[in-house]
């Protein structure tokens, strides 16, 4: 067998390794919650998206420009984001339910801790993540999503892989609530609501 054929069977294994049939065991946060849980806080715009792979693993950058700092540390005018998934190179990572931002969207981004590899970034992933739109009169109202099904878990066709090993290691929120009450629905809600409880804790 030569080099170009053992390649390509090297490479159709990777493939077959890394589409992951994934289901998260994430609940609804209450909103007090996902703002206490979080490291930072921000509002801003997606600029720019790109795949890189490392270590077997395809992941997707996000490059947020930070317009507003509403918790935490003020990471200056960018923030990177990295979520496990894509495709770079012939090697694909998905991500069933993975809520990857968009590029020219706005919005909050709710980060646990920006120093954990995470699988996603976001705290309970779309939970944390609000996007900015607006109606047909101008107004700005917030989209959200934070339906997840429940007992869901990450599984691979080769749980002794070194891919899966790699998952396993990998930290999930795992702190879990059973209901959230409070949703804001407008951008200044939301603003107004994180500075009050940030404000209140200190």
């Amino acid at each position: 067998m030569n080099f170009f054929i053992r390649k390509i069977l090297i490479n159709v294994l990777i493939l077959s390794f890394v589409q992951i049939a994934q289901a998260t065991t994430i609940q609804k946060f209450e909103f007090e919650d996902i703002v206490n849980i979080s490291e930072l806080i921000v509002q801003g715009e997606v600029v720019d998206i790109s795949n890189f792979a490392s270590a077997d693993l395809v992941y997707t950058r996000v490059l947020i420009k930070v317009d507003d700092v509403l918790k935490g540390t003020d990471p200056g005018e960018y923030i990177e984001l990295d979520f496990l998934g894509g495709s770079q190179n012939g090697k694909s990572v998905q991500i069933a339910g993975q809520d990857i931002p968009n590029k020219g969207e706005r919005g909050f981004y709710f980060i646990e801790d920006l120093s954990m590899n995470a699988v996603n970034p976001l705290t309970g992933w779309k939970q944390g993540h609000f996007i900015i739109a607006r109606d047909a009169k101008g107004n700005e109202y917030l989209e959200k999503e934070t339906q997840y099904d429940s007992d869901e878990i990450v599984e691979l066709a080769n749980k002794k892989s070194s891919l899966a090993i790699k998952l396993r290691n990998m930290k999930f929120s795992s702190t879990l609530v059973e209901k959230a009450y409070f949703n804001p629905t407008t951008p200044e809600q939301l603003r107004n609501a994180v500075r009050g409880m940030v404000s209140g804790a200190q």
